[in-house]
């Protein structure tokens, strides 16, 4: 059974070198590594035509792929690699050689469509359970110590740290480029589960998160909330509304959706914004619209 390591890149080649070569120090127990840029400068090229790893693999795309359709080039890559299983990375993953081995143990369940690792968020101080349930209000939610099952069945969770089974792929159910950038990997997940592949958070695959949150006051009580850019803001609405209303329609899920756009425009209005709270609003308020429209891809500046 072959097993690979695909690694996503965007302008960040030192970490891309960085993680390959700890990958390749460590003696990871792997049958090739793939790193999948959009609009590469060229120092990556160049790394890996002279390096002595073996099966490392680069390939440049001339345009930017976004998270969604790097995450999609990756995995068809992998199945022409004839890769069984492949570790997804992101140039900024924490991920652990242990937690890798842990992932693999359990590669041979039945109808497996993805493993992920138990994140921990240090500024958060708990471990990640989000992906357990439908995506609701909050974005994420956890406890403060992991739980003792080792395998949680779940919904999604994380592309960064997915070990995924590449049947699926194989089969035709891919990752959708449509939204670009953000919950691609949430859709990734429903369409695992629609189409009857199952997916665990490995409890003793454990790895810290890097994710960027920043603390903002609220009425009486502060909140860590996303650090991502003010542009997040209309890729965050347009892709949830993309999929509630187009790829996985459900009245729950809309409702769903739909407090959680209510709550984030009071977030805004109350200063989780970095530029104004009147372009962020416009922004939120544009994605919403253009996913009514059903437009997809990069936003047209």
């Amino acid at each position: 059974m072959k097993v690979g390591i695909a690694i996503s890149s965007y302008k960040s080649d030192k970490d891309v070198i960085t993680l390959v070569e700890k990958i390749d120090l460590e003696s990871w127990p792997v049958d090739g590594i793939l790193i999948v840029d959009s609009i590469g400068s060229g120092k990556l090229d160049d790394y890996c035509s002279n390096s002595n790893i073996n099966n490392l693999q680069y390939i440049n795309f001339d345009i930017n792929l976004g998270s969604a359709g790097n995450l999609k080039k990756r995995l068809i890559l992998s199945a022409e690699n004839e890769w069984d299983f492949v570790l997804a990375l992101n140039h900024d993953a924490l991920v652990e050689k242990e937690t890798f081995l842990q992932l693999l143990k359990y590669r041979h369940i039945p109808n497996i469509g993805a493993l992920y690792p138990l994140k921990y968020f240090p500024s958060k101080n708990f471990y990640d359970y989000s992906g357990t349930r439908e995506i609701g209000p909050w974005r994420s939610f956890g406890q403060t110590s992991p739980k003792k099952n080792q395998l949680i069945p779940c919904i999604w969770s994380s592309s960064n740290g997915a070990l995924y089974n590449i049947e699926p792929i194989k089969n035709g159910v891919t990752p959708n480029s449509d939204l670009w950038m953000g919950w691609e990997d949430y859709l990734y997940g429903l369409d695992l589960k629609k189409s009857g592949y199952r997916q665990f958070l490995v409890s003793n695959a454990i790895c810290d998160d890097n994710y960027e949150f920043t603390e903002k006051k609220l009425m009486f009580t502060n909140l860590l909330l996303s650090a991502k850019p003010d542009w997040y803001h209309y890729y965050r609405t347009r892709n949830l509304w993309l999929i509630c209303l187009n790829y996985h329609p459900s009245v729950m899920r809309v409702i769903r959706i739909l407090i959680r756009t209510i709550f984030e425009s009071i977030l805004i209005s109350f200063g989780w914004k970095q530029i104004s709270r009147s372009e962020s609003l416009r922004l939120q308020l544009q994605g919403f619209y253009d996913a009514l429209d059903f437009k997809i891809g990069k936003k047209d500046n």
